[in-house]
C-alpha cells in the first residue's frame, strides 16, 4: 500500500476543504434567512392580522412570479 492511499495529497484535500467551507457558508445563509423570516413574521403580526394576510400573500405571489417568470410575461402582454 502506498502512502498516497493513506493520506490524500494537496490536490485532493484542497477541493474537499473548499467544499466544507462552501457547506458552512450555505448553512450560515440558511440560518440568516430563517432569522429574517422569523423577524418579518413577527413584524407582520405586530401590524395586525388583516395586514399580515395581505402582505404574506403579496410576497408569496411575487416570489412565485419571479420563479416562474410570469411577472415578465404579464408586463410584455400589457404593452
Amino acid at each position: 500500500m502506498s502512502s498516497s492511499a493513506l493520506a490524500p495529497g494537496p490536490e485532493v484535500s484542497f477541493p474537499l476543504l473548499q467544499e466544507e467551507q462552501h457547506q458552512r457558508e450555505l448553512s450560515l445563509l440558511r440560518k440568516r434567512l430563517e432569522e429574517l423570516e422569523t423577524t418579518q413574521r413577527k413584524q407582520l403580526q405586530d401590524l395586525g392580522p388583516s395586514r399580515e394576510r395581505v402582505m404574506v400573500g403579496a410576497y408569496r405571489d411575487l416570489a412565485r412570479n419571479k420563479i416562474s417568470g410570469e411577472g415578465d410575461a404579464r408586463r410584455e402582454d400589457s404593452k
